[in-house]
């Protein structure tokens, strides 16, 4: 499943929001040496997924749905297949005022340095070892973490799956990434990571479709 044709002009004015057509056009696909291996059908509305204590939220928001409690003006997903077997990272998309924008990625800083743990009140999963990564420099903005995923079941035992996350902002854009290891993968326990080629690759391609969009 590739992505867009990207020859064809985008159709919001310079500096407003993208568009879903816009950001179908910029999403990366197998034109740009990703192959995805999926869509999910986003809401474009504000996430209401609420995680105990309230504050840690926003991390909870970015996992899953890949979403904050930020409306956008359009949101798409993409899931891109792994070197391995499975499926891959995970990514969003969306489109904000500048001022929306930067409140998601400010929401999930102070999210990503004040939680430490949480649990997911819906699906009954805990979250620990919630760690800040180092400012990896994408876009205008960007924020890494890692975090744990802990699965308990009736027996007693649990599951404990490492999750990575990146947030960048690119002047009006957000693209969310997340990806996981496999209990039974080959990295198994080891920490998760997202690829710097894949991020690295849909930002620049974010900017080089709208250069004006650089607020």
């Amino acid at each position: 499943m590739g992505s867009e044709r990207t020859d064809r002009p985008l159709t919001s004015a310079p500096g407003k929001p993208w568009t879903e057509a816009d950001l179908n056009r910029v999403a990366l696909g197998d034109r740009d040496g990703f192959d995805v291996a999926g869509r999910v059908p986003l809401s474009a509305g504000p996430s209401t997924t609420t995680a105990k204590p309230a504050t840690c939220s926003p991390i909870l928001q970015a996992l899953g749905a890949s979403s904050s409690s930020y409306a956008a003006d359009a949101r798409i997903s993409r899931i891109f297949s792994s070197k391995g077997s499975g499926s891959g990272p995970i990514m969003t998309l969306s489109a904000h005022s500048i001022g929306d924008a930067r409140a998601v990625v400010e929401a999930f800083r102070r999210a990503a340095e004040k939680c430490t743990a949480f649990r997911d009140v819906d699906q009954s999963y805990d979250y620990e070892a919630v760690e800040v990564r180092p400012d990896p420099g994408y876009g205008d903005e960007s924020v890494s973490l890692r975090l744990v995923q802990v699965v308990s079941y009736p027996d007693g035992e649990s599951l404990k799956v490492p999750y990575a996350v990146v947030v960048v902002r690119r002047s009006t854009t957000i693209a969310m990434f997340y990806d996981f290891n496999r209990p039974r993968g080959p990295h198994g326990k080891k920490p998760a990571s997202v690829p710097d080629d894949l991020v690295t690759a849909q930002v620049e391609k974010i900017g080089r479709l709208d250069p004006a969009k650089i607020l």
